[in-house]
């Protein structure tokens, strides 16, 4: 076995310098120079995590000027999409990772990567695997959680209308958080349950990881760990924040009994990816307060769905009647 795999690293790098062979045929010196990036940031050799300098020459490109950075990106899905090899195929996902979580978080329509990025299963690996050997299919699996994870994000991008990036959560001034707060009360509920419903989609792919933790000891599969935090901490932000708004009395008490619902659901979802979330980042980015805010939370929803809200709901002929008279604490008791 060890000798099949290293005739495999001998032709992973014959494919490497035929690739930047290629690159340096192409008359444009831009694009040859884009091309032989990429593929030294992204080489077949084994399962270390390519150097700083490799992939700070990526992330130069893809947060360079439109024309620039799409052409980074693109050779990148390229790539991506044409090897076979569980390790070029994390080191292309990370490398677009570290471009997407560095982007402004004013970049709202997503213009330089939306040709790659769009709807459901965009990066299409989905299926990816690498059979060479049983350890190979178990990168695999961390192949296709990270590009769900990617996938997801870009999502979650869409529907709160700017990026989650590094940027996005670092410190800002008092006057920016009080605006953002504001920003978030003159928000409906409806809008506020539908983002969060697609923060927890992002919270469960996350915690849908690979059962093989132990390969977060290899260097690039620890990277890509450390990276998913970056975002894992911003999610977590993100849903905290409104998580606090809905469940504040200002809100709490006029939402209607399908919002508390939505809300009761997104909360339940949540708890249900916490285990699988202390395991992979070890309880790290848990200051923030979140699984103390969710029973809480939970608690006044449940209170609020048993009779205690002062909102009514519509009945046939249009009538409108509390819901401590449309509904009985037994009944709900059973339902919930």
């Amino acid at each position: 076995m060890g000798q099949r795999k290293k005739l495999r690293d001998i032709v992973g790098a014959v494919k490497d310098r035929g690739s930047l062979f290629k690159a340096s045929l192409s008359a444009k010196s831009a694009v040859s120079a884009t091309r032989a990036t990429v593929v030294r940031a992204t080489t077949h050799k084994s399962a270390a995590a390519p150097a700083e300098h490799r992939v700070a020459a990526v992330l130069s490109l893809g947060l360079g000027s439109g024309i620039t950075a799409s052409a980074c990106i693109w050779y990148l899905t390229a790539r991506l999409h044409r090897t076979r090899n569980a390790f070029v195929a994390l080191k292309c996902l990370f490398a677009l990772h570290g471009i997407m979580i560095h982007r402004s978080p004013h970049d709202q329509n997503l213009r330089l990567y939306s040709f790659a990025f769009e709807g459901k299963n965009f990066l299409s690996l989905c299926k990816f695997n690498d059979d060479f050997d049983e350890e190979a299919k178990e990168y695999s699996s961390w192949v296709r959680w990270y590009s769900a994870t990617l996938e997801q994000s870009l999502i979650a991008s869409h529907a709160l209308g700017y990026v989650l990036s590094s940027s996005s959560s670092s410190p800002c001034s008092q006057a920016k958080r009080e605006y953002k707060r504001e920003k978030m009360r003159a928000a409906t509920s409806s809008d506020l349950m539908r983002e969060l419903e697609v923060l927890v989609s992002s919270l469960e792919q996350v915690s849908d990881v690979p059962g093989s933790l132990h390969l977060r000891k290899n260097d690039l599969v620890y990277e890509v760990v450390r990276s998913v935090c970056q975002d894992y901490r911003m999610i977590r932000c993100e849903v905290c924040s409104r998580v606090e708004e809905l469940g504040s009395e200002e809100r709490s008490g006029s939402l209607s009994f399908g919002h508390l619902t939505r809300l009761l659901s997104a909360l339940e979802r949540i708890e249900g990816c916490r285990e699988r979330l202390a395991s992979l980042f070890v309880n790290k980015a848990n200051a923030d307060g979140l699984w103390d805010l969710i029973p809480r939370t939970k608690e006044k929803v449940l209170g609020l769905m048993r009779g205690g809200g002062q909102s009514s709901t519509v009945v046939p002929g249009g009538a409108r009647l509390p819901w401590r008279d449309r509904f009985s604490f037994n009944a709900l008791t059973t339902v919930l």
